[in-house]
């Protein structure tokens, strides 16, 4: 069964004994946030919000609850690291890992997810967000793409990164513009 497998390779391998979060997708700031303690209520739950927002909502994200809410925003760009974002959701915790592993962390990541899904569209703008558990092991919290919140202090990053993803998407423009002209 699915959720056994599920069970096994995520739910057991990331437990710190604080719970789930169970979010939907394309919300922000806890918008429809739930909170279980089981395998049992995480089931409850999602099917609660499957037949409360089905028309509207594709799936749920399950993450678990860190013990450590410290939370690293890695902003790629054509699969390489460019800077750690800064946000709201830099929560207080402990600093864990120097910039230089976890912008390695971000690529490899993203590396293993294109690798999973060769369909999915990972060469432009990503953002890979890091916890740490308690074991000291960095975890990826989520993957976000296209229009990732990008924050960083550095302006000067931000406006490199904004020119190079118009300038990659007027490329890739230009090239179905170009197709369509030799059929």
């Amino acid at each position: 069964m699915i959720i056994d497998i599920y069970y096994d390779r995520f739910i057991e391998k990331n437990n710190e004994g604080r719970g789930w979060i169970l979010k939907t997708p394309f919300t922000t700031n806890g918008h429809n946030k739930r909170y279980a303690h089981s395998l049992e209520d995480i089931i409850c739950k999602i099917a609660n919000q499957y037949e409360t927002l089905k028309e509207i909502l594709p799936y749920t994200m399950v993450q678990a609850t860190m013990a450590n809410k410290k939370e690293y925003k890695v902003v790629l760009f054509k699969g390489e690291a460019r800077y750690i974002s800064r946000g709201p959701t830099n929560k207080k915790g402990i600093a864990f890992s120097s910039k230089p592993e976890l912008m390695d962390f971000a690529m490899e990541a993203l590396k293993e997810f294109a690798s999973a899904c060769p369909n999915a569209l990972v060469d432009s703008l990503m953002r890979v967000d890091i916890f740490q558990t308690m074991t000291g092991k960095l975890v990826v919290n989520e993957l976000e793409s296209l229009e990732a919140d990008h924050l960083c202090s550095n302006g000067l990053d931000r406006i490199t990164v904004d020119n190079e993803v118009r300038l990659y998407y007027e490329m890739v423009l230009r090239s179905i513009i170009d197709e369509s002209h030799l059929r």
